[in-house]
């Protein structure tokens, strides 16, 4: 395949410290990875590129969260004309030329750009059990478990948007799960099989990262995550030394993404086996967001103190999330970016006031409703990943990929008994202002997953997570222009079909 082909022969780009300091690790385009695996440094590099590529605006950075996932989950009231063709990707196919080429460019992004990263994570893993020796500490299996875990991750998004789902698709062809870097063409998988390998993956993984510093409440070595920063860490007890190990693909990280396989795959027992086990450290390890974090948000005092206290992602809920340091580039003319007039507003993902007050209910003392949209002339922005320029820096360029709060969620879905399906949903809400509008813990399963479905609307606004619980469950009652459930599944570019001979 292309991909395979040209990068296997690239450049392997790694950062320091933020998403768009990279360097040549050599001018040839013959890969050294002598040169660059020489040290634990240079590993633990390596895999830090990985993270900071998948901030790009193709990626997880814009398309794969806020932007295009977002649009097909039917969230916003487009402006853009041309945007509009996403509600009808699928049905443009194969009668609307314009709307067809118009989606094909970013499509064709997000399945090179995820699998150019799983070709670095391969780089890195070709050589590092002959490496072992130059690692400290355990600093090996961390490593090494950081990248299979990242890894299936990877592949699994990339099966979430290009094969069916599950229950129809397990036995047809999905997408090639590649586990190693060489200039050969990797065949088509199906589901069923590439969800296997997914899952030995990630077990592995989990092994590999049993003595995560996360996990045992330890200060990580400076190869593994960078030390928590700034000026007024208000909330000491919630902003631990291995705080921005969540930018890492820590444990939870590797449980929370084997929860979401299982569930995909329809196998409830051990997705619920798994959400319980991140929620069992939820207390230590994941503390609920403060409401005095929120209070800063609203706010018109300009006292610097309180504007740091403006926690609008709830940073300490995240199991997994992207340390995006170009965030307010990104989010100019699609989400709020703290502008009073954006670049380029025709591009802006809006909701009406009575489209923001359907999504809660009208219960307007939830946190969400309260702290995640900026007015923006008669309508309303997703403003969750703005900050101000004076919040402090443990809240600020916070992406999440993985939060608590769908461990709950998963669990409510996976629970024997409605009754504890209802008490984990109760158990978020109470955490987002509503503790006061407890559920009925009498309803019947049905109604529990309509509760479930609200949830995931209110919760992952901006995230890209909507779609892909749409596409699970095959509900297209969110939007006439769904009617087929054909539409879920995204085409693998042209490009790659005719490269890898299967055209």
């Amino acid at each position: 395949m292309k991909r395979i082909k040209i990068l296997g022969l690239a450049v392997l780009m790694f950062v320091l410290t933020a998403c768009d300091d990279w360097l040549d690790v050599n001018a040839s385009n013959q890969v050294d990875r002598n040169e660059l695996f020489k040290s634990e440094l240079g590993y633990a590099e390596a895999l830090t590129g990985v993270y900071a590529k998948m901030c790009d605006g193709s990626l997880y950075g814009r398309e794969l969260t806020f932007n295009i996932l977002d649009i097909v989950a039917g969230y916003y009231d487009i402006q853009m004309f041309e945007h509009m063709a996403w509600y009808t990707y699928e049905y443009a196919k194969s009668e609307n030329e314009w709307q067809r080429n118009y989606c094909k460019p970013y499509i064709e992004k997000m399945w090179n750009g995820v699998y150019a990263q799983i070709a670095n994570l391969n780089s890195l893993l070709a050589t590092i059990d002959g490496n072992k020796g130059i690692f400290s500490d355990d600093n090996y299996n961390l490593i090494k478990g950081e990248a299979l875990g990242l890894r299936a991750y990877l592949h699994f998004d990339l099966l979430r948007l290009f094969a069916e789902v599950y229950e129809t698709g397990k036995d047809k062809e999905s997408i090639p799960y590649v586990t190693t870097l060489a200039p050969t063409v990797t065949p088509l998988f199906t589901q069923k099989d590439a969800v296997e390998i997914m899952l030995e993956d990630l077990k592995n993984a989990k092994d590999l990262l049993k003595n995560d510093p996360m996990r045992l409440g330890v200060t990580p070595a400076a190869c593994l995550a960078s030390l928590p920063s700034g000026k007024y860490l208000s909330s000491a007890k919630n902003i631990p030394t291995w705080h921005n190990r969540r930018f890492r693909f820590n444990y939870y990280a590797v449980v929370a993404t084997m929860a979401r396989v299982y569930l995909w795959k329809g196998d409830e027992p051990n997705a619920l086996a798994c959400a319980q086990e991140v929620i069992a450290v939820q207390e230590s390890t994941f503390p609920w967001v403060q409401q005095s974090d929120l209070t800063g948000i609203t706010s018109t005092q300009t006292d610097e103190y309180y504007k740091h206290k403006q926690d609008r992602t709830f940073a300490t809920e995240h199991i997994f999330a992207l340390n995006v340091t170009d965030l307010e580039k990104l989010m100019d003319s699609y989400i709020y970016d703290g502008t009073v007039g954006m670049s380029q507003s025709y591009n802006s993902k809006e909701l009406t006031g009575d489209e923001r007050m359907k999504l809660y209910e009208s219960y307007t003392a939830d946190y969400r409703y309260q702290y995640g949209f900026a007015s923006y002339k008669s309508n309303f922005l997703v403003a969750k990943f703005y900050q101000h320029t004076l919040c402090g820096r443990y809240f600020q360029e916070r992406l999440p990929l993985i939060r608590l709060s769908e461990m709950y969620y998963i669990a409510a879905e996976c629970a024997l008994d409605p009754k504890d399906g209802v008490d984990y949903l109760d158990q978020v809400r109470s955490h987002r202002g509503l503790n006061s509008y407890s559920l009925d813990r009498n309803m019947s399963s049905s109604r529990l997953k309509e509760e479930i479905l609200k949830e995931y609307k209110k919760e992952f606004i901006g995230e890209g997570q909507l779609w892909y619980y749409y596409k699970r469950l095959q509900k297209m009652d969110f939007s006439s222009h769904m009617t087929d459930v054909k539409f879920f599944t995204f085409e693998i570019p042209d490009l790659e079909q005719a490269n890898a001979g299967r055209q």
